[in-house]
């Protein structure tokens, strides 16, 4: 199971989202009529024709998912902090701690 995403991990990938040109980014031909480009990114060479359509379509992609991924990991911590607080203050009303 993957570590869980550290808020300085969850900073610096916002940071690294802001610095890029806003997207969408949009797949690029070249004189062939193949996408081998998207957004800034000027050339992507992949081991394999076969790939490098799908590996454009997922930089595509990736350039507005990831920052709504970010902000909506971002969202749930402040949802599960506020909970957390909640059960203790629940739990110590009810004069007892009950540790997960």
């Amino acid at each position: 199971m993957p570590e869980p995403l550290t808020d300085d991990y969850l900073q610096t990938t916002q940071q690294l989202i802001t610095a890029v040109p806003a997207g969408p980014w949009e797949p690029i031909t070249n004189d062939y009529g193949v996408p081998d480009g998207v957004g800034p990114v000027s050339y992507l060479e992949t081991a394999s024709d076969e790939y490098q359509v799908p590996v454009i379509a997922l930089v595509s992609h990736a350039r507005e998912a990831l920052p709504r991924y970010v902000g909506e990991v971002a969202r749930q911590r402040v949802v599960i902090r506020d909970l957390e607080s909640q059960v203790r203050k629940l739990q110590k009303s009810m004069g007892g701690s009950h540790d997960r």
